[in-house]
């Protein structure tokens, strides 16, 4: 069956006109061509779509099917170039965004708002993995964007959005649960639960440093900061965590400043691949680097 968009286009006239003649001079062609196209279209369908009359022309039931099909068709087609001018512009489409555990209570909704705020007809595809897996999924093209600890390969292209300091979490009962000065790390315990130097290198580095080689004496290693909060509470040692993870509110864990000597911060970034075509990427890209997320 070949249906031709002139053959709509002349269907729907003669529908909405409800008369052959007035259906052609609205579309500046003569009758009879107009006569021969519906009846072609009638043909290719097998039913017929008018009843003739006197008067002019009455849709038959199967018409009127096949008029509300034809108008979403011709409307389709009448903003395909408008949505493809969209797409290529970046302003609809999908961006496929990667958070870390931690990143998720540090950034995640500011990301999330800020991308609907500049691309509000762009969906947002989200996957947690850790950032090593990361890097590897943005190679691969399987993700847009990135919420990375560094180091960043020199592969790829990032902005910082967000810094943050470090504290100090303790089980209750532990002699420093109820303190109120800052903390110094010298004088704390030497129990600790630390991160993974595969899947948390960047924390790993920065609290073996802080508290010493020597004394970094681990009890356990996870990546991921909730069986960290959960070894915490359990008894098993203290742990330096980003300061926003407070806001999970794990029972039986305390926090505490760190003393100015010892306080140190942690960054993230957003990371992405330049090789990536995604032009939704490259507009949320943009607005991040001309602006920045909102302090918060």
């Amino acid at each position: 069956m070949e249906i031709s968009l002139q053959q709509l286009r002349g269907f729907v006239a003669v529908a909405e006109e409800g008369h052959f003649g007035r259906a052609a001079i609205r579309l500046t062609m003569t009758q009879p061509p107009l006569t021969r196209q519906v009846q072609a279209l009638e043909k290719s369908l097998g039913v017929p779509l008018f009843e003739r009359t006197g008067r002019g022309a009455r849709l038959t039931p199967g018409g009127e099917v096949f008029l509300d099909h034809c108008r979403r068709v011709l409307a389709l087609l009448e903003s395909a170039p408008a949505a493809v001018r969209r797409a290529a512009e970046g302003r609809t489409g999908t961006l496929r965004l990667a958070f870390t555990a931690i990143g998720a209570y540090a950034v995640l909704a500011d990301v999330l708002d800020f991308t609907a705020r500049h691309l509000p007809e762009v969906s947002v595809e989200l996957t947690e993995l850790v950032s090593p897996d990361q890097f590897a999924a943005l190679s691969d093209l399987r993700i847009d964007l990135g919420l990375v600890r560094p180091p960043i390969p020199d592969m790829y292209a990032s902005v910082r959005v967000h810094s943050e300091d470090l504290v100090l979490a303790v089980p209750d009962g532990h002699p420093l649960a109820g303190g109120a000065e800052p903390v110094v790390l010298a004088d704390a315990s030497d129990d600790y639960i630390g991160y993974s130097p595969e899947g948390s290198r960047y924390l790993h580095d920065i609290c073996a440093a802080m508290i010493g080689v020597d004394r970094y004496a681990v009890s356990q290693l996870t990546s991921q900061v909730p069986t960290m909060l959960a070894l915490v509470r359990a008894g098993r040692g203290c742990a330096l965590i980003p300061r926003s993870v407070m806001a999970m509110g794990v029972r039986g864990v305390r926090y505490r400043e760190l003393a100015a000597a010892d306080a140190h911060s942690v960054t993230l970034h957003a990371c992405w691949s330049p090789d990536n075509p995604n032009p939704a990427l490259r507009r949320v890209v943009d607005a991040l680097t001309r602006e920045g997320l909102p302090a918060g």
